[in-house]
């Protein structure tokens, strides 16, 4: 084999290795879309604005709505949209959380 074909071979290799690695990586390091839909489907209705965040971290955006304003949250998975909370922003209360963009509220607070 020539020169110039064993160096084409070699960045190949080392190609490959390198997005293996980060493959690899990111599925061992990464929360899954899952994962996070459990957590979100595990906080109790009725909890504060501060509990919510504690399991979904910082909002990553902010809707306006009546009397609310709706955060959402970071999802890996794509397919189930955004988890999103309806917030009374004055009080922190959170009226609502929804947990798939597809579906209903997961739960509502009771007034």
């Amino acid at each position: 084999m020539n020169r110039p074909a064993m160096i084409v071979c070699g960045v190949l290799l080392v190609a490959l290795a390198v997005v293996t690695a980060v493959g690899e990586y990111v599925r061992w390091h990464l929360p899954s879309g899952g994962e996070r839909i459990a957590a979100c489907g595990a906080i109790p209705p009725g909890s504060s604005l501060t509990e919510v965040v504690a399991v979904l971290g910082q909002p990553i955006g902010r809707q306006a709505a009546e009397g609310a304003v709706w955060l959402e949250f970071s999802t890996p998975s794509v397919a189930t949209g955004r988890i999103r909370a309806a917030v009374h922003e004055p009080t922190g209360k959170v009226l609502a959380l929804r947990c798939s963009l597809d579906g209903p509220d997961t739960w509502a607070a009771q007034d």
